[in-house]
């Protein structure tokens, strides 16, 4: 015999579900489904679990949930392996109490017939009150008008419920309308509140509107609008401290085109973290606790729902500030009806279970914009205003994506931190604005770039792909060739093979692609227009920050003076088109096996090793090469870095030191310079004469911007951190520097003799506090460590 109610087991470590026939029907499953956790999630929109993972008692939890035109009761018991406080998943039972659309329609009915018959006494008993107040029945006295006038004002009071409990009935029967017109919000907005100045006066409270441009016009229901505006405002009336001020900011364009935001704070007790959902819930115990039924801040989301829009609220030590967000079009039905369970469609969760996202902006109502787009692919949306912040939430909280303004003034240091702190480094990051510093920006450490004014979908959509395809670690490969097919042929191959990859067209957008992307390997067709490969390779080959990437040759041209050009030009191999995807896939894998045993690339920055390094400085001596300086760089204070902040942290600085060296040597030395890693937190790079000084003062510059977003806020504030030293003495050590020793290759006759040379020039920079450069034993710059 089937049982009656729906039965669900679930166990929430492997995602194994079992599910009844009952509990199919009930949540319109199709009887040949397979049924996981993620199809709960993300196809029925039905995950109870997290209720039972945020209890430790084992008590059963109840609730009513809505899917599709079905109201369910829901008892959800954990279950535990032994330890209370992990749960291990949940039995779920789900009974239909009969509360289909049809009896919630009837209850809507049964309130818009009771709501008339309450109005009609509350009429007579207002207008009445109107006509002793008016003086109509003769003179009062002062108490008696006092008296009389709270009578006045309560029968208001009930009139304004009666329409609530009207509304509540029709969201919950799902037919509240949603008449679409031209809105001019900023200016409804205005209007909303002089309706509400004389209620904010008695308070004496200020309420004061700020907008982002003039006319933000979108299709919606005014009135419907207007009623949120006002339930918001005379939300914050009630809890702003009296003296205070109410600040209501309508924003959108230039943002965005196709999305509008408002938002309302008070300055008043902050809401707890554990209420700020259920504020929204009609008869809340949070509301009761202050008064008021929050049936104003429920019909509120199911009218801003209605029209495809968030709402939400955010609140911290300064007060609350409620939020909605709405697109600029409204949705093309005329209600918020639920979809039905048939027609439901398989939907993505967005970010994945349990997954955050981080809004970076230090612009607050452009920052409340963006989480209101993000909200669709994560329940979680978390705001930082300021880099401290942003870093202190990114390292808590592991967000799967941050977007980023790039108009913020240090976008491009923490875009750098991001990309290399172990623990940031495998989130996805999206840059919003700013699309002229696009290379900029890219370089620094974004995963993509959108510029404003923002279309949502768009943006959504790119988000996702951007979290979809992750930070992975596997090898980087750039295809150049002028014709689309090969670079879609090789992109799809080389992806197969797990190779992250990235294809160009020509010489000039191989080489801008090169210094930013870094690849591990580069394949390069042989005749393109313009500039043709054995040129791009040349150059490639000129450019210390890419210069060792080996390069294979993708041409038709079989020729063996063909082949000979491609390997005089810098190539370490050389295909013949067609090519067996096989092939490619073994001989690129073949060529980044030698190039990191041949040249003992380090592991950690992916630069030319002690022996790469030999090699170049002896092949320079060999030619008189009178022009180049070669210098040496050490870290000043990393091991106490490492042993205060571990060997993650530590070894992000030294990545990121890396980057700064080829950073700056491209923006400020020139063709044929090199770059290397000997091991630690040594680094060598050879550069010209009349470069040294601006590469090196860069370098100095760069690392004490950065180094400094490394540290916490508060041994960055003190300027040091206290750890021991190596003879286990507690000692204060200085925010980490650099030290530069720079010597001319003309003054030493051997590799051995260069290196002690720059041995004395190291320990005169070192002696020096903060990053110092010494070039042949004089000081060229000494400046203060990092604050």
């Amino acid at each position: 015999m089937a049982m009656a109610d729906g039965a669900i087991v679930a166990d929430t470590r492997t995602g194994d579900v079992f599910v009844n026939q009952t509990a199919r029907e009930m949540l319109g499953i199709p009887a040949d489904a397979v049924v996981n956790t993620t199809y709960l999630k993300d196809v029925v929109g039905f995950y109870p679990f997290d209720l039972a993972a945020g209890t430790t008692d084992g008590h059963p939890i109840r609730e009513e949930v809505r899917i599709g035109d079905r109201v369910l009761h829901s008892v959800v018991t954990p279950l535990h392996d032994g330890d209370a406080s992990r749960s291990t998943g949940a039995i779920v039972i789900l009974r239909d109490l009969g509360d289909t659309a049809d009896v919630a329609r009837r209850r809507a009915e049964f309130a818009q017939v009771m709501s008339h018959e309450l109005r009609t006494p509350l009429t007579s008993i207002a207008g009445a009150l109107d006509i002793v107040l008016s003086g109509y029945a003769g003179t009062l006295s002062d108490r008696q008008l006092r008296y009389v006038d709270m009578a006045r004002q309560a029968a208001t009071r009930m009139n304004q419920l009666v329409d609530q409990l009207l509304d509540l009935a029709r969201a919950q029967a799902g037919s509240i309308t949603v008449a679409t017109a031209p809105v001019q919000l900023d200016r409804l907005a205005r209007e909303v509140i002089d309706r509400y100045r004389g209620a904010a006066a008695t308070k004496q409270l200020t309420i004061v509107l700020g907008a982002s441009a003039e006319d933000i016009s979108i299709l919606g229901d005014p009135e419907r609008l207007a009623q949120v505006l006002g339930n918001l405002i005379t939300n914050a009336i009630r809890f702003a401290p009296t003296g205070g001020v109410i600040d209501v900011q309508v924003f959108g364009p230039p943002l965005s085109e196709d999305a509008v935001g408002v938002s309302v704070h008070n300055s008043g007790d902050p809401i707890p973290p554990e209420d700020r959902e259920r504020v929204f819930e009609p008869f809340s115990a949070s509301s009761r606790r202050v008064g008021g039924t929050a049936l104003g801040l429920s019909i509120s989301r199911t009218i801003i729902e209605a029209h495809g829009g968030r709402i939400w609220v955010e609140s911290g030590p300064t007060g609350t500030k409620f939020v909605f967000t709405l697109p600029v079009s409204a949705k093309s039905d005329k209600s918020a009806q639920p979809p039905s369970p048939n027609d439901a469609q398989p939907r993505r969760r967005g970010l994945g279970e349990g997954s955050c996202a981080l809004v970076i902006d230090d612009d607050p109502r452009r920052a409340l914009l963006l989480k209101g787009l993000l909200m669709s692919l994560t329940d979680r949306v978390l705001v930082a205003n300021d880099v401290d912040s942003a870093l202190a939430l990114a390292r808590a909280e592991h967000p799967a994506l941050a977007v980023v303004a790039g108009a913020m003034v240090d976008a491009l240091p923490l875009l750098a931190i991001l990309e290399h702190d172990p623990d940031t480094s495998k989130t996805a990051v999206m840059v919003v604005g700013e699309a002229d510093r696009r290379t900029d920006l890219l370089a620094a450490g974004a995963d993509d770039l959108l510029d404003f004014p923002i279309q949502p979908a768009v943006f959504r959509d790119a988000c996702l792909r951007l979290v979809e395809s992750g930070r992975r670690e596997a090898p980087r490969v750039m295809i150049v060739d002028d014709d689309p097919s090969i670079r879609m042929i090789c992109r799809e191959v080389l992806e197969l093979g797990g190779y992250q990859v990235r294809d160009v067209g020509n010489a000039n957008a191989a080489l801008a692609e090169a210094r930013r992307f870094r690849p591990d390997m580069i394949l390069m067709d042989v005749l393109m227009p313009g500039i043709d490969g054995y040129r791009t390779a040349e150059m490639i080959r000129a450019d210390a920050s890419i210069s060792m990437a080996p390069i294979m040759f993708l041409s038709a041209r079989g020729d063996t003076a063909d082949k000979v050009r491609a390997f005089r030009s810098g190539a370490e191999d050389y295909m013949v088109k067609p090519f067996d995807a096989a092939e490619l896939l073994a001989r690129v894998g073949k060529a980044l096996d030698r190039q990191a045993r041949e040249l003992g690339a380090s592991p950690t920055t992916q630069l030319p090793g002690a022996d790469a390094i030999q090699y170049e400085i002896e092949r320079r001596l060999d030619a008189g090469d009178a022009h180049a300086v070669t210098c040496y760089l050490d870290l000043d204070n990393l091991k106490a870095f490492n042993d205060y902040y571990g060997y993650a942290k530590a070894n992000a600085v030294i990545r990121q030191t890396g980057d700064v060296i080829r950073n700056v040597v491209v923006q400020c030395g020139g063709s044929g310079d090199f770059i290397g890693h000997i091991a630690g937190d040594d680094f060598v790079f050879v550069t010209t004469a009349d470069r040294v000084d601006a590469v090196c003062k860069g370098i100095c510059e760069r690392f004490d911007q950065l180094i400094r977003l490394y540290y916490d806020p508060g041994d960055r504030a003190r300027g040091y951190i206290e750890t021991k030293d190596r003879f286990g003495v507690m000692r204060k050590f200085p925010i980490m520097s650099v030290s530069i020793a720079a010597i001319s290759l003309v003054r030493a006759k051997t590799y051995a003799s260069l290196a002690e040379l720059a041995a004395v020039g190291k320990g005169t920079a070192k002696a020096i506090p903060g990053s110092t450069y010494v070039r042949d034993g004089e000081t060229m710059l000494a400046q203060a460590g990092a604050t």
